[in-house]
């Protein structure tokens, strides 16, 4: 290993926690990176863009971020400097063309000990818009910082092409790293998380799994271990992880209805698409009111961090018992309940919760209670520094989880888009298309008649 002349840093929870997902993907390493790219309909000066890009590798240190092995172990540091001379400049005639071609790239896996933590190209779109698409290592970038990225980058862009004020300097990632490691080190932090989470997933007892799929999974579990009270499932599979990522939009009108009621009734859409996804569960599952997701939180404290690249997300169970004679509204206020207990106690490692999980309802390390992860993406209209944009995820073809779903404000099209990554050795397109149905009635029902409750909701679904 060649001598580093910086300082170096451990992985931070949330990056351990990345590294973690390559243990249920024995093969597949694509799995820890994101593809995504922003397409404009404004002409992009690819040269003015490239000089942008290097500016923002000044800027935005998880850029200049680098990954070696020590006596096994993942450890990082961060470059001074450097500049990309080339960035390819593709051109594509048909949709299918383009979507294969980034569908291809976001599947061919990232090099991080090489070198390699990303790969950025611009195109010009066979709908004659532009283009930047970027494939990056997830122990570099969350979601949440791509986007902060691209906005970071247009502006960057629009400073240089038409004079506008440079934008804002960003947060830096190395001193949320000096942060993060700072937390953890302390074992009273720990401790007090440990007993906050131990109380919260046991006060309603043991979880129950409830499939998108359906029983069949619980099912099998309890006739295999000949115990019909088991609530969880063993779904552990690292060899055939093969998935598919599967987008449907709900119509524009019923999109128009239910953006308005998240406005008129301050509500997110992280509480509204969860509970119209729970409801469709619980009629698929015997009308069981207990669901349990997996919420990818950003995990970013402050404006300044909001403002920073780098990975800090985590998963955060978020565990909801809903009786029917609830309305759409009150059940709505026990989502914002459970969302305000996890954003206060975020900064919990995962890794730590699952351990503690597998102690509290003595669990093996195959098995799970929670149905999915889920995203709210919170795009909108100004995110891109005013641009008319679209934005666009590709699929990495294997994944880690059964499923994870997530749902965003489609700027370019104005409707609700629900994509859905799913294994489809346990997740067939036909229990998505069942998914998306069924949250789609439940969100239009919800919004047009919130004092509905939620057994005669299930009942229309």
């Amino acid at each position: 290993m060649k001598k580093i002349d910086t300082e170096t840093y451990d992985l931070i929870p949330a990056q351990d926690m990345i590294q973690f997902m390559l243990k249920y993907s024995f093969l597949h390493k694509q799995v820890t990176q994101i593809p995504e790219s922003i397409i404009v309909t404004k002409e992009i000066d690819f040269d003015v863009m490239k000089k942008a890009f290097n500016i923002e590798i000044e800027r935005n240190d998880c850029l200049r971020l680098r990954f070696f092995k020590e006596k096994g172990k993942i450890k990082q540091y961060f470059l001074e400097s450097y500049r990309v001379d080339e960035i390819p400049v593709l051109s594509f005639s048909t949709e299918k063309e383009q979507t294969d071609y980034f569908n291809a790239d976001g599947q061919k896996p990232i090099r991080m000990l090489k070198g390699e933590t990303y790969r950025i190209k611009f195109f010009r779109s066979y709908d004659n818009r532009y283009g930047v698409y970027i494939n990056i290592h997830h122990l570099v970038m969350d979601n949440a910082a791509v986007f902060t990225f691209f906005a970071d980058l247009f502006a960057v862009y629009d400073h240089l092409k038409d004079g506008k004020p440079m934008p804002k300097p960003l947060g830096s990632y190395e001193d949320m790293i000096k942060k993060e490691l700072a937390y953890v080190a302390n074992p009273e932090n720990l401790k007090k998380e440990e007993k906050a989470y131990a109380e919260y997933i046991t006060k309603d007892g043991e979880p129950t799994y409830l499939g998108v799929e359906g029983p069949k999974f619980l099912e099998a579990e309890r006739k295999k271990r000949k115990d019909p009270s088991i609530k969880y499932v063993s779904l552990f599979d690292p060899i055939h992880d093969k998935a598919e990522l599967t987008k449907r939009e709900i119509p524009y009108e019923d999109s128009q209805k239910i953006f308005k009621f998240m406005e008129d009734s301050s509500i997110s859409g992280e509480c509204l698409v969860q509970l119209a996804m729970r409801l469709h569960l619980s009629k698929i599952n015997g009308r069981c009111p207990d669901s349990y997701f997996i919420v990818l939180c950003p995990r970013r404290h402050n404006l300044k961090e909001k403002r920073a690249g780098g990975t800090m997300a985590v998963p955060l169970p978020w565990r909801v018992v809903l009786p029917e004679d609830l309305t759409f509204s009150q059940a709505l206020d026990k989502m914002k309940e459970v969302q305000f207990w996890a954003f206060k106690h975020m900064d919990y490692p995962y890794l730590e919760y699952r351990t503690l999980q597998q102690k509290l309802f003595n669990y093996s390390s195959a098995a799970a209670s929670s149905t999915m992860m889920f995203s709210w993406l919170p795009l909108e209209a100004n995110s891109m520094n005013g641009w008319d944009y679209e934005f666009e995820g590709y699929s990495l073809g294997r994944y880690i989880m059964v499923l994870y779903s997530f749902a965003m404000k489609d700027t370019h099209s104005g409707c609700l888009k629900l994509s859905c990554m799913h294994r489809t050795k346990f997740v067939s397109k036909e229990d998505i298309e069942s998914l998306y149905e069924g949250t789609s009635k439940a969100l239009v029902l919800g919004v047009e008649n919130p004092d509905m409750t939620l057994g005669e909701i299930i009942d229309k679904i």
